[in-house]
């Protein structure tokens, strides 16, 4: 019985050190990638909408103790219909950072470490903010009596907080997820995603091909008191009603929050992917978007 456990140890020990990859990508001033991204995205009552972006990556500065990689969104199309309210706005919203250099500092393995450039970045963020509430009042004009311009402006300003876009250029839609790690199938990481939501993630290695798992990670409580939040900044005057029935619309279902993430990378030798491909799914109050996307090297 001994011997059958060091053996079954022995081949564990094997098959752990075979699913294990230290990803440090090739980088030196002057290199550069762009991937073509096209995604899918299924809204509730709306039709599917297709978009389409390019993205640049640029190592613009090598030092001993690491990288900067200038990110910026070069191209955005989408075909959401005119008469596709929540399609126009999704789009917009994508369109802010079209043409917006941002600079992410890396450690010298390549693991982003924080936007070098937030302060230059802010400021044009700031000023696109305005012309996206524009664009909402412009597509829901009973919307300005009902968010007044300074609470939507501050829902923007958060949503590319320097935390958020940080996660955002270093998640699941990004080459960067991966560099600096070393990743072992079965590793485990907690993570708070871009819509504020606690999730897990779970890695699967095989050969480099990289799989990633994430589910909503959150308790009752914790998504009681995020739903507070969130109904207090953007409709205080009814804060306190839903405060009082919380409980009971979270037992019948109708406040559900759930969120699902997979991403499949593809890597090169130099530990650029050549390809990925990632589905998101998000359900909130029984409303589901779902976004499946297409990533390659061009």
């Amino acid at each position: 019985m001994k011997k059958l456990f060091l053996v079954s140890l022995a081949l564990i020990t094997v098959m752990a050190a075979q699913a294990q990859l230290k990803v440090v990508p090739t980088l030196k001033k002057g290199l550069e990638k762009v991937y073509e991204s096209k995604a899918n995205l299924a809204l509730p009552g709306q039709s599917a909408i297709n978009i389409a972006t390019d993205t640049k990556y640029t190592v613009s500065d090598a030092t001993a103790d690491g990288y900067v990689i200038d990110v910026m969104t070069t191209s955005f199309t989408s075909d959401a219909a005119a008469s596709d309210i929540a399609g126009q706005i999704l789009s917009a919203a994508q369109e802010m950072v079209k043409g917006v250099n941002i600079r992410v500092a890396t450690d010298k393995n390549g693991k982003a470490m924080k936007i070098a450039n937030y302060a230059e970045v802010s400021k044009q963020l700031d000023e696109r903010s305005k012309v996206m509430v524009n664009k909402i009042y412009e597509l829901i004009p009973q919307a300005k009596s009902m968010i007044p311009e300074e609470t939507l402006k501050q829902q923007f300003t958060e949503s590319l907080s320097e935390d958020a876009l940080f996660k955002s250029l270093s998640g699941n839609s990004s080459p960067l997820l991966l560099f600096g790690k070393t990743i072992m199938t079965g590793a485990q990481e907690e993570f708070v995603n871009e819509q504020g939501l606690n999730m897990k993630r779970m890695y699967f290695v095989n050969g480099k091909d990289v799989t990633t798992n994430a589910t909503l990670n959150m308790s009752k409580e914790q998504v009681k008191k995020m739903i507070i939040a969130q109904i207090e900044k953007t409709m205080p005057a009814q804060a306190d009603a839903i405060k009082g029935q919380i409980d009971q619309l979270m037992e019948s279902g109708m406040l559900k929050i759930d969120a699902k993430e997979t991403t499949t990378f593809k890597l090169q030798d130099d530990f650029w992917p050549a390809s990925w491909t990632t589905e998101v799914s998000t359900e909130t109050a029984g409303q589901q978007m779902v976004t499946k996307t297409t990533t390659t090297l061009k």
